[in-house]
């Protein structure tokens, strides 16, 4: 069934922060970046940026100029030319309403290294005709980047921001999702000293924090809507304290209420010991840094010392700890696994 107004995925609400940053940064040309937790909600951002009416509303005006062009760098195959490529073909997807545009040449390269430079070639030529000729602008969405910061290497990232001094600086600009920060992840060819690709963003990184209460609510209001309200309200409210406004583990929740209905007692000790909710916070302490890892278990167990104090407080700023003392997690399904992981 189709779900009514007051239960539209992506309300003027959802995401209004961090969605009206990027907006701001897009309009000026300039870049930003993104660091969150596994299943934090980020992939729900990136499909706002798809959704061309719920930026106009977001805007207050058409913003038919602007493209955000989507690479899901989880399919990056770790090469410079499968990246040229993914993000042609993600432009190309973005901008087919602009028409056709040739390409340059159809001649089939016989070696790795003539591909390559022909896609570069192909993704130089489509954004000065979008950004130059045309005069629209365009943000590439670098989605989880981290392999590609992790496997780099340096010359390949520099090409990107090569693309921008090419007469496209005020028009082209990078949106770039991580799951940690992009400095430790190329700490291997330092880009936080090398990267000129880095610097473009380095000042303007963000922590993607779980849902605010109202867009989880909302989040979970239209996942119910759209199931044909199997579950009640007070049965969602209780889904909304578990999963703390993380987005993965409200719909993990919202799946077990839909099948099993809503414990009557103990809830916490009953969703903490479903597979699927211990999956998910394995992944989301997995996704942490070594050392936001090992300081979030010694928290838990009462052993931190004031050197984990560093990590302890990037933790907080990224939205998962919510309090030191006593400890107190984002979400009591992750206070309870943390308590009884076991390495």
């Amino acid at each position: 069934m189709e779900p009514d107004a007051s239960s539209q995925r992506y309300r003027p609400t959802y995401r209004a922060d961090e969605a009206r940053l990027i907006l701001s940064f897009a309009l000026r040309g300039e870049s930003l970046g993104f660091v969150g937790a596994a299943g934090v909600g980020k992939s729900n951002l990136v499909n706002l940026l798809r959704d061309g009416e719920a930026i106009d509303r977001l805007a207050g005006r058409n913003m038919d100029r602007l493209h955000f062009p989507i690479v899901d760098a989880t399919l990056w195959q770790g090469t410079a030319t499968s990246l040229w490529r993914m993000m042609i073909d993600a432009l190309n997807q973005s901008t087919q309403e602009l028409g056709a545009f040739t390409e340059g040449s159809k001649v089939i390269p016989f070696s790795e290294e003539a591909e390559e430079e022909q896609l570069w070639h192909t993704l130089r030529a489509r954004l000065q005709w979008i950004c130059q000729e045309l005069k629209h602008q365009v943000m590439h969405v670098l989605d989880d980047f981290d392999g590609v910061f992790q496997s780099g290497p340096l010359a390949m990232l520099e090409r990107l921001n090569g693309l921008r001094s090419e007469g496209n600086r005020n028009a082209l600009s990078y949106l770039v999702f991580t799951k940690q920060l992009p400095h430790v992840l190329g700490r291997a060819y330092n880009l936080e000293g090398k990267s000129k690709f880095y610097d473009l963003f380095r000042h303007n990184l963000y922590a993607l924090e779980p849902y605010t209460s109202e867009d989880a609510r909302q989040m979970l209001t239209f996942l119910n809507e759209v199931a044909g309200k199997p579950v009640s309200s007070k049965d969602l409210a209780q889904v909304l304290s578990l999963a703390g406004g993380h987005a993965q583990l409200l719909k993990i929740l919202f799946n077990i209420c839909i099948a099993e209905g809503m414990p009557s007692v103990d809830a916490i000790a009953y969703f903490a010991g479903k597979p699927d909710v211990q999956q998910e916070c394995q992944r989301i302490l997995r996704n942490l840094h070594m050392d936001e890892r090992q300081a979030a278990l010694r928290l838990a167990r009462g052993q931190h010392t004031v050197q984990d104090q560093a990590a302890l407080d990037h933790l907080m700023r990224r939205g998962l700890l919510v309090r030191l003392a006593p400890a107190a997690w984002f979400s009591p399904l992750m206070d309870r696994f943390l308590i009884t992981f076991n390495e």
